[in-house]
């Protein structure tokens, strides 16, 4: 992956967006132009999952976001302050969901059909959107925002009721194993989550059982 910002990031906002519209107030919101359809916000972070996977986070510019979308950078600042703000919007659909897992881990008592329970849900979390999983734990970039950290906290927080509150190594290695088994197998070319949720999941309970 790219290292490097890319030139386009550091250029600064516009601050007009119109030549003939007044100069927008401090701190104001850009008003939206001819090329920021209703969309736009959506169609922003499509390309913005595509290009962070190719390029990485901080090989992807402001530019590059808005330039195949017919947008102008304006455009994106309507809806997000900066590229740090598109990741956070990117990112927030699998926060939340982690929210909703370790709240759900935080009201169950450990047995087997709490240990299905979890293993569903975090089954559930990767299979809605698996690249951005991935986004998260390749790109040291990513992993170093703040919404990167906290995805991570929240996958801490669930290894360590895998493992229950007196691990052991056997028990670290079920619990890498079983979390490894669901991921490795939604990474894999052709896999579809729903047709293939049971084989899956079901061997990671045996990870953790057998």
């Amino acid at each position: 992956m790219a290292e490097q910002e890319a030139v386009a990031d550091n250029e600064s906002r516009p601050e007009r967006v119109h030549g003939d519209a007044p100069a927008a107030q401090p701190n104001a919101k850009p008003s939206r132009d001819a090329h920021a359809p209703a969309d736009s916000r959506d169609q922003i972070l499509h390309r913005a999952r595509d290009l962070f996977a190719k390029h990485g986070y901080r090989g992807t510019s402001i530019r590059q976001l808005t330039s195949g979308l017919n947008l102008t950078p304006a455009a994106l600042y309507y809806h997000f302050s900066g590229k740090d703000d598109v990741l956070s919007g990117l990112l927030a659909p699998m926060e939340r969901d982690g929210e909703a897992v370790l709240a759900r881990i935080a009201e169950l008592a450990r047995s087997p059909d709490a240990l299905r329970d979890v293993l569903d849900r975090y089954y559930d979390l990767l299979a809605r959107d698996i690249q951005i999983f991935q986004l998260v734990a390749d790109d040291v970039a990513v992993q170093q925002s703040a919404m990167g950290q906290r995805l991570r906290s929240q996958a801490r927080e669930l290894f360590a009721w895998l493992v229950g509150p007196s691990p052991d190594a056997d028990g670290r290695i079920r619990a890498a194993a079983a979390v490894g088994t669901i991921r490795l197998s939604l990474e894999q070319r052709g896999v579809d989550p729903e047709l293939y949720r049971e084989t899956i999941i079901g061997r990671a309970m045996r990870i953790m059982t057998d």
